[in-house]
C-alpha cells in the first residue's frame, strides 16, 4: 500500500517570485492611504532569492508595516532621535551589505532596494512629524519641504543623512569603485578628502554653479591652496557627481553638473606680494637632511636641491637638463644651461655652470647608463617641454612646510601687503647673497645665476656677454663656486 506523506505547504503569503527574487507585497487598507500618497499596495524587494530567508525579510518588513499603521491608528509621532536611531543602524546595514567584498549582483540590487525601502519610511515617518509638501516629496525635494518647518536643522540633518542626501553619503562607494580601476591608495585617499571637505561647506539642497564658485574662491583666499590645485579638485568633485548620476542613480544627483569653473572665476594671484628670503645654512642643512614622506617617496629631491643651494638655478632649468647638457668647455666638466625663463637678447640665461669637485659623484650617478636627450632628474611627469617641475616643486613645497616654513597665503592682486616667503626660488637669493659677500662683482653673479641684464640695443647686448665670458672664464667661476662650497656646514 502505498502512502503519500503531504509536505507543509511553504509560507509565502505576502510573497511574489520575480526575476528569480522574492518580493514582498501586502495591499494597503483604505483607511491607511493617504498615509501613502493613495496607493493600494505596498511592495519592495526582499533581495533573497532562497524563500526561507525571504521569509526572515518578510517577517521584518510586516512588523513595520504594522507599526507604520499602529501609528497611524493612536496619532503618535516619534521623537527625531528615537527615529534617526533606529532607522540610522538598518541604513548602515544596509550601505555596508553594497560594500560587502564577497556580495554577489542580486545581493547587492536586494540591499539597495532595501536601502530604498528605509528611505521611504523615514519620509513616511518625516511626512507625519512634518505635514510635508506632498508635490515636493513627489518631484524628488523633500528637504525643500523639511526646511520650511525645522527651524532648528535637526530634522534636515537627519533625513539628509538618512536619505543619502549628504554630498558624501556615497563617499565609501565611489573609492571602492576608483580602488576597483586601478587609483592607487594615495588617489583615493585625495579623493575622500576632497569630497568630504566639499560635504562640510555645501548642502545638497543648495548644490549650484554658484555654490560651487564661492567654496573654490574660498580655498584660493581664505585657505591659500593654489588655484591650479583646486581646479583639481574641483574636477573629481565634477567625476564623482556624474558616478552618482549614472552608476548609483541617485536621485538627488541627477541635475546639470555644477562642477564647472571658467578661466575668470577664481582670483588671480600677485607674485608681486612675495618677498623671499634667503635660506640660512641651518636651514639649508635642516631641509636638506630631513628625511620626511615626501623625500622618501621623491629621493631626486635631495639632488634638485644640491644643484640649487650650490647653483641658484631655477627649479625649471634644473628640470629641464638632459645627459647633453653634461659638457666640456674650456677644458671644464659643466652643466649647460640652455633652456632658461631669461628671455634676453644676450644669452645671460643661457650659461656654462662648472661642476665643482664634490658633485662628480653625484653627476655620474644621474647620467649613468642614460641616453643624451634623457632627462637627468626624474620629476615624476610625462611632460617634455615646459613645467617639468610642478610634481616635484610641489614635493618640495610640503617638505618645507611639514619642517614649519609655513605655505604663503596667497592675495589678490589688490593686497599690496608683502609676506615673508623661503621656497625653492629662495636658493637663488642665497647664492647671490653669498657670492656678493666673497667680492664677486654684480655682472659675475649674473653670469652664475642667469640673472637678465637691461641693454638697450642687441649688439649692446651681445658684446657685453662676449666681454663678460672673456673677463670672467670658467676656471675662475669653478674657484668662486668653490669657496662657496667650503662655507657649507653639512656635506652631500
Amino acid at each position: 500500500m502505498l502512502v503519500y506523506v503531504m509536505a507543509n505547504k511553504p509560507d509565502t503569503k505576502y510573497l511574489i517570485k520575480q526575476r528569480n527574487v522574492w518580493y514582498f507585497r501586502m495591499r494597503i487598507p483604505p483607511k491607511y492611504r493617504h498615509a501613502f500618497n493613495g496607493a493600494t499596495e505596498y511592495k519592495r524587494t526582499t533581495g533573497e532569492e532562497h524563500l526561507d530567508k525571504a521569509i526572515e525579510v518578510r517577517d521584518i518588513l510586516l512588523l513595520k508595516q504594522r507599526y507604520v499603521f499602529k501609528q497611524i491608528d493612536t496619532g503618535k509621532k516619534a521623537s527625531i532621535p528615537d527615529m534617526a536611531q533606529k532607522h540610522l543602524r538598518e541604513l548602515q546595514e544596509f550601505r555596508q551589505a553594497k560594500l560587502d567584498p564577497d556580495a554577489t549582483e542580486d545581493s547587492i540590487e536586494g540591499a539597495k532596494e532595501l536601502e530604498m525601502l528605509k528611505q521611504d519610511e523615514i519620509l513616511d515617518e518625516a511626512d507625519k512629524l512634518f505635514n510635508l509638501d506632498s508635490n515636493l516629496i513627489d518631484s524628488g525635494r523633500p528637504l525643500d519641504s523639511i526646511k520650511k518647518i525645522d527651524k532648528t536643522g535637526n530634522a534636515i540633518k537627519f533625513i539628509s543623512e538618512a536619505l543619502g542626501n549628504t554630498f558624501n553619503s556615497y563617499v565609501d562607494d565611489y573609492c571602492n569603485y576608483k580602488k576597483g580601476n586601478g587609483s592607487s591608495e594615495k588617489k583615493i585617499k585625495e579623493f575622500r578628502q576632497t569630497i568630504n571637505l566639499f560635504s562640510k561647506g555645501v548642502l545638497v539642497n543648495n548644490l549650484n554653479k554658484r555654490s560651487v564658485k564661492q567654496w573654490a574662491r574660498n580655498l584660493v583666499l581664505k585657505d591659500g591652496q593654489q588655484p591650479n590645485s583646486v581646479r583639481t579638485k574641483v574636477q573629481m568633485l565634477k567625476n564623482y557627481l556624474i558616478y552618482l548620476t549614472d552608476d548609483l542613480e541617485v536621485s538627488w544627483a541627477n541635475i546639470p553638473n555644477p562642477f564647472h569653473l571658467q578661466r575668470d572665476d577664481l582670483p588671480k594671484i600677485s607674485k608681486a606680494n612675495k618677498d623671499r628670503q634667503a635660506w640660512t645654512m641651518e636651514e639649508m642643512k635642516l631641509v636638506y637632511q630631513a628625511d620626511t614622506v615626501q623625500v622618501k617617496n621623491k629621493p631626486e629631491l635631495k639632488d634638485l636641491m644640491v644643484l640649487g643651494m650650490i647653483y641658484g638655478c631655477r627649479v625649471e632649468e634644473l628640470c629641464q637638463l638632459t645627459v647633453g647638457n653634461i659638457v666640456y668647455e674650456e677644458n671644464l666638466r659643466c652643466i649647460f644651461i640652455d633652456k632658461s625663463k631669461t628671455d634676453l637678447w644676450h644669452k645671460f640665461g643661457q650659461r656654462y655652470l662648472p661642476v665643482v669637485d664634490c658633485l662628480n659623484t653625484i653627476v655620474d650617478r644621474l647620467i649613468e647608463g642614460k641616453k643624451a636627450d634623457d632627462f637627468i632628474i626624474n620629476t615624476h611627469t610625462t611632460k617634455t617641454k615646459s613645467s617639468r617641475s610642478d610634481q616635484i616643486g610641489w614635493s618640495f613645497n610640503s617638505h618645507k612646510e611639514g619642517l614649519g616654513f609655513p605655505r604663503p597665503k596667497l592675495r589678490n592682486f589688490n593686497n599690496k601687503e608683502k609676506q615673508i616667503v623661503k621656497d625653492f626660488h629662495s636658493y637663488r637669493k642665497t647664492v647671490n647673497t653669498n657670492l656678493q659677500m666673497l667680492g664677486l662683482k654684480e655682472t659675475e653673479r649674473n653670469s652664475i645665476c642667469g640673472w637678465s641684464v637691461a641693454f638697450s640695443n642687441k649688439q649692446m647686448a651681445e658684446t657685453a656677454y662676449l666681454d663678460n665670458k672673456m673677463a670672467y672664464p670658467l676656471i675662475d667661476r669653478k674657484s668662486h663656486l668653490e669657496q662657496w662650497i667650503n662655507k657649507f656646514t653639512f656635506s652631500f
